[in-house]
């Protein structure tokens, strides 16, 4: 399949794990059919006021009014009942998706999904845990089959489905930087999830001054729901969007709800915890922190008056970090995709797409990091033979070699060349433009090829800081089917060394173009030719 287009439906109120689980597969999703050369079209549809993380991970969404939003507006339930369903049906059928991924509820929150599920080609249902009372109701089991697959996250060794993985965790130091923290003094992180409890709104500001009081620099993640008082001020960061999981290393404690997400993203990042358990519907949270506390990486408090005492000692980050080792987002992505793209293709992107890998992009922004996975594609190979090639160099590297060592020579090229990327400055799209223009023009060359007429044309070019005039030479090149990119490459470098400016050189270079000479090698020579022919000081002639 050479394109999908895929539908993610995630219902929220007043919180915001749905939508961000849906996020963190998707993200996924995102990375492994640009390293097969799937084109992928994404789209959220949510009823979660939290909306803007969707934007924040760059996926379009279409949002919904959450069923407590529409009860603060008092609107008349069934009012909204009938423009939802209506609304979702719509959106769905105009979609038209291979995939329409929801999560949890398998119908909706209303029933909304029951009539829309036959408009998706395949439908996949990430079927957290809830309630066992809930779960065993007639209407969640009756729809359960109409899903052709269903992922139950913390199964089959993949762990919870979270936003981001450890190798994008930033150092303590660079967290701490990004939070405005410039304190020694222990730092604690305030959370209540989304914020969009009613209680959120009292319980933030007096948990903040009891913190700080007690002399802890407190960072409040009040989230993208909260609309009560802030307390801003010495010793206080008060957030008032999402906090991102990447600056957890910043924290030397924290102090929560339950739920579902802050709670794996808390242990998983290793922030010794002291839970608030909240009252829900389907989730037991007092079941989830009370584990936390049985393992030592959390306590339990029953009043806010124990919070203090308990965060002199709220657990152990080892054993945070082991009572949730692993983020289940990869695996979830690819049981996904499994029903879509072939076993060995998506047996292919498992390998490759590795922590070591994951690591290499860690700090980046959002599109330096897709960028990132878009060149990968590129410099690995076009075809799933070179592809399969290269992954098993990296699956020996992962087995035998460290991020310091020459083994597996194909991992190790795409970090030199990143490194390379980076220290002339190249911006991540302009890098992706230039080695798609390189395989364009030479479409005979394989990896180690490129990657090595990289290494030539990466100094040469960056010596003049001029990316915009680069691609436009690139583009002048025609495309090549004799001369070899590394001796292109070397050409080009010997052409380049004499010139101290690159809009001369692309002047002369579109002369000698329209000489009616036709391939880069007879251009080349020529240019050298006439550069030799040269008279001194003819510079200063045409200047004259």
């Amino acid at each position: 399949m050479s394109s999908l287009r895929i539908v993610s439906y995630a219902i929220n109120g007043r919180g915001m794990g749905h939508l961000v689980r849906q996020l963190a597969i998707l993200r996924w999703v995102r990375r492994i059919t640009t390293l097969l050369s799937v084109r992928t079209e994404i789209w959220v549809l949510t009823s979660s006021e939290a909306d803007t993380l969707a934007r924040r991970e760059g996926f379009p969404a279409f949002k919904l009014p959450s069923k407590a939003m529409l009860r603060d507006a008092g609107i008349e339930p069934h009012r909204y009942l009938a423009l939802a369903r209506g609304w979702v049906l719509n959106a769905v059928a105009g979609l038209s998706p291979d995939l329409l991924l929801v999560d949890t509820f398998p119908g909706g929150s209303f029933g909304e999904l029951v009539s829309v599920l036959e408009l998706a080609k395949h439908r996949v249902l990430v079927a957290r845990r809830v309630r066992q009372q809930f779960a065993d109701e007639d209407p969640y089991q009756a729809l359960l089959p109409l899903y052709e697959r269903q992922i139950v996250p913390d199964e089959g060794g993949g762990g919870p489905i979270l936003l981001r993985e450890r190798e994008e965790l930033l150092p303590r130091d660079d967290a701490r930087r990004q939070l405005g923290v410039t304190t020694d003094a222990r730092t604690v992180y305030l959370t209540l999830g989304g914020g969009g409890d009613d209680a959120a709104a009292s319980v933030l500001p007096r948990l903040t001054e009891r913190l700080r009081t007690a002399g802890m620099h407190v960072v409040v993640g009040a989230g993208p729901l909260y609309q009560g008082p802030e307390l801003r001020g010495d010793g206080v960061v008060w957030m008032d969007r999402y906090c991102p999981m990447e600056l957890f290393p910043a924290f030397d404690a924290a102090v929560s709800a339950g739920g579902y997400n802050s709670f794996h993203e808390l242990m998983f990042a290793g922030v010794p915890t002291v839970f608030m358990p909240q009252p829900r519907i389907a989730d037991d949270q007092r079941e989830r922190v009370h584990a936390a506390q049985k393992a030592g990486a959390g306590r339990v408090a029953e009043r806010m008056d124990d919070i203090v005492t308990l965060l002199a000692a709220p657990g152990s980050a080892d054993a945070a970090r082991r009572l949730v080792p692993h983020n289940g987002a990869k695996l979830a992505a690819l049981q996904a995709l499994t029903d879509m793209l072939p076993a060995a293709d998506l047996a292919l992107a498992d390998q490759l797409l590795g922590p070591e890998l994951i690591g290499l992009f860690a700090g980046s922004s959002l599109k330096d990091r897709e960028q990132g996975f878009e060149l990968l594609r590129l410099l690995l190979g076009r075809t799933p033979s070179e592809r399969a090639k290269h992954a098993a160099l990296w699956l020996q590297w992962q087995e035998q070699g460290s991020p310091a060592s020459d083994t597996a020579p194909e991992r190790s090229e795409f970090a030199r060349l990143l490194d390379l990327f980076r220290n002339k400055r190249v911006p991540m799209e302009t890098a992706v433009a230039l080695v798609n223009s390189l395989r364009r023009k030479f479409p005979a060359a394989g990896s180690g090829a490129l990657s090595e007429a990289l290494e030539v044309l990466l100094p040469c070019w960056g010596r003049f800081e001029d990316w915009g005039g680069v691609i436009t030479l690139m583009r002048a090149v025609p495309t090549q089917r004799s001369l070899s990119i590394v001796e292109f490459a070397k050409r080009i470098a010997e052409w380049l060394a004499e010139e101290e400016d690159l809009f001369d050189a692309l002047r002369d270079f579109t002369r000698v173009e329209g000489s009616g000479v036709h391939t880069v090698d007879e251009v080349l020579r020529l240019l050298l030719q006439l550069r030799r022919e040269r008279p001194a000081g003819a510079e200063a002639h045409e200047a004259s």
